[in-house]
């Protein structure tokens, strides 16, 4: 009966090599982060804050509103064919060709089915990292810092050349906007099965930076951030000052009551509370070493570049902006940042290299 149902629809079950070897490659990036993130909670007798749904609605709702701009798409493609062929038959040809054949459905369904709850494993480790290892790096970095810019603090340097509200209320819009380019560029990457290789060394590089940096990272270089150096340093907070500027920044712009607002402030505080309160939410948990943010933007200039000259400019400049706006909105230690883009660097190099010898055990 299945095989009947098969034929009448021309599904094709025979898989490609290279795609299966691919996409195993992806999987058991996928199993090595949930048993980790496993291990690590309930050896810290933390399993409460195991996780897999935190991001799951997000995250379909979004790849429903991409498969609708595919189909319509499709639908402006069929409409410039012509006149004999524009038929229910050819429409159906095309659908089965597509996406009806195993190919392209185990492309598309592997990343799609596992990455939220990936990112809600990374989310259940980020929110106790100070249970595994306390913030105590914070110092250090913040030295660190001060010598690789000649005694100065970063922020007093972006402060300077960047001075006043509205120029702090940009960056923290470009600090936002970062979520959604990232969301978008993963979920292109996902549906545009047909980017073969290079499509696929993204997402085991996404996936990577996410658990090697954002996770396993985060743990052995536990730092709070420089908006909570005094939380985690309570007595001598050297950002205090920093920490001031953007409050009477945060209360000019919210006078105005223009487009450009400092809602990092608010965004702070909400994670501050989660860290006080021990919670567990949809982007919970604190963590600066390594930054994220310019990790992830790095990633994305790293693939656009490789797609197309333009959209790699685009992307290199955003890379800058996030890792200014990271230092001068208190996120992050300069240091955070540099470390990030070195590190993705590896691992992008990695992931190619992880692409190679995967198809080619594949053809042994």
């Amino acid at each position: 009966m299945v095989q009947a149902v098969l034929e009448k629809f021309n599904i094709r079950l025979d898989l490609d090599r290279d795609n299966l070897s691919r996409h195993r490659l992806l999987l058991l990036i996928f199993l090595m982060q949930a048993l980790t993130v496993w291990g690590l909670l309930s050896y810290h007798g933390l399993s409460d804050y195991l996780s897999l749904n935190l991001y799951a609605e997000p995250m379909y709702m979004a790849l429903g509103v991409i498969v609708f701009a595919k189909l319509i798409s499709y639908l402006v493609r069929f409409s410039g064919y012509d006149p004999e062929e524009k038929s229910k038959a050819r429409m159906l040809a095309d659908f089965r060709a597509g996406w009806l054949n195993a190919d392209y459905l185990l492309a598309f369904l592997v990343p799609i089915l596992f990455l939220p709850p990936f990112i809600s494993l990374f989310s259940s480790l980020k929110t106790v990292i100070p249970e595994i290892h306390s913030f105590d790096l914070d110092q250090t970095f913040a030295d660190l810092d001060r010598m690789l810019h000649f005694g100065i603090d970063p922020w007093v340097i972006t402060h300077s050349v960047f001075s006043g509200a509205l120029a702090a209320g940009i960056m923290d819009f470009c600090y936002k906007l970062w979520f959604l380019l990232m969301f978008i560029f993963v979920l292109w990457q996902v549906v545009n099965v047909s980017l073969g290789h290079a499509r696929v060394q993204f997402l085991c590089a996404f996936l990577l930076v996410w658990f090697l940096l954002g996770n396993l990272g985060a743990i052995l270089m536990s730092s709070a951030g420089p908006c909570y150096y005094g939380v985690v340093l309570p007595g001598n907070d050297l950002f205090l000052p920093l920490m001031d500027k953007l409050g009477i920044y945060y209360d000019e712009l919210k006078a105005a009551g223009g487009f450009f607002q400092l809602e990092s402030r608010d965004l702070q505080r909400q994670l501050l509370a989660y860290y006080q309160n021990g919670e567990l939410g949809a982007g919970s948990g604190i963590s600066a070493m390594p930054s994220l943010h310019v990790a992830v933007a790095m990633l994305l200039y790293l693939s656009a570049r490789e797609m197309n000259r333009f959209a790699g400019w685009f992307f290199l400049a955003f890379l800058v902006i996030i890792q200014v706006s990271s230092v001068h909105l208190g996120w992050h230690y300069a240091i955070d940042g540099y470390f990030s883009i070195i590190a993705t660097w590896a691992i992008w190099r990695f992931s190619g290299w992880l692409m190679f010898v995967s198809v080619t055990e594949g053809e042994e």
